[in-house]
This record gives structure tokens, C-alpha cells and sequence, in this order.
């Protein structure tokens, strides 16, 4: 009972790990974290112009107790032709022609699910 118990417990906090940047699929869970994460850094920051999400380097997930899912994420942002006002749509805004680019490391808690919410970022660094 104990070794089974292990077992599912070590299936469960197992790392997934995806890189996009070399044609695998990202689960959709990581790619609305990553929205979120850059959303958060983006009122946070000073910018003129806001930034978005353009490529994911690699993420993993785990367990969070009671009921959560961390996913640290590594991601390429770029800047937008879309003024940093907190009421801009990113999906709504294109990549600047010759954007600055900035490597971005976030840790996003989510509640998990079939659409996965994203609830708190809980270390974002960018540069």
C-alpha cells in the first residue's frame, strides 16, 4: 500500500518539461500561465510599450498543495506596438518591427482544470 501510495504520489509531482522553440507542443495550461505572468510584469514595469509572450524556452509543473500547479516558466518576450496602459488586448498587438526582446523567468500558481486559471505570479524577472 505504502510503495503504490509513493508511486502515485511521485507520478503526480513529476516535471513536465516542453520546449517550444524547437517544435514541440506547449500545453495550453503553460501558454495561459506565461499571458498571465507577462500581463502582471507588464503593470508592474514602466514601459512605454507593453510586451508579449513570443516564444516559450522550457517550463515545468508541479504539485503545489492543496490544490494548485506551479509552472516556472522561461519565455521570450517582445515589445508591442501597444502602448503599456493597462487597457491594451495583447492578443490584439503586433511585435514591433526591430522589437527589444528580453529573456523572462516567472513562477505562476494556477488552480488546475481543464481550462487551468492562473491565480498568483509568485516570481517574475525579466531582462
Amino acid at each position: 500500500m505504502t510503495y503504490t501510495l509513493s508511486l502515485v504520489a511521485a507520478v503526480f509531482v513529476a516535471h513536465v518539461v516542453s520546449v517550444s522553440s524547437s517544435g514541440q507542443n506547449v500545453d495550453p495550461n503553460v501558454v495561459r500561465a506565461a499571458d498571465f505572468a507577462i500581463r502582471f510584469h507588464n503593470r508592474m514595469a514602466n514601459y512605454p510599450y507593453a510586451y508579449k509572450v513570443v516564444d516559450i524556452l522550457s517550463d515545468s509543473a508541479e504539485i503545489y498543495p492543496p490544490a494548485r500547479v506551479k509552472y516556472t516558466i522561461e519565455a521570450q518576450a517582445a515589445q508591442t506596438t501597444c502602448r503599456n496602459n493597462g487597457r491594451m488586448n495583447l492578443e490584439d498587438c503586433s511585435v514591433a518591427a526591430n522589437a527589444q526582446t528580453m529573456i523572462c523567468n516567472f513562477v505562476v500558481l494556477a488552480v488546475p482544470g481543464a481550462n487551468t486559471v492562473p491565480q498568483n505570479v509568485l516570481s517574475q524577472l525579466c531582462a
